[in-house]
């Protein structure tokens, strides 16, 4: 099944809780992510910044994204998130 996200609940610093098109409410905690790509030349890098992470959209393919291109694959996003 592809999974896309239908609506973000709540963004706190580096996770986010949101619901996928299977009715799941989830939880993604992506701080261990972002901090293992954290060079300075990573697109990653800017959000490791709490306000600026705070910035997350849900775009029109259904997922996370924010202004600086940074998104994430649905799919993987589910695979990273715990149900709550």
């Amino acid at each position: 099944m592809l999974h896309f996200i239908t609506h973000i609940i709540e963004v706190k610093p580096y996770s986010v809780i949101y619901t996928f098109n299977t009715n799941e409410t989830r939880l993604v905690d992506l701080k261990p992510l972002l901090e293992k790509h954290n060079s300075p030349e990573s697109i990653f890098r800017k959000l490791l910044d709490a306000d600026y992470f705070k910035t997350v959209k849900l775009d029109s393919y259904g997922t996370l994204s924010w202004d600086n291109e940074v998104d994430f694959c649905p799919d993987v996003l589910y695979e990273m998130s715990a149900s709550i």
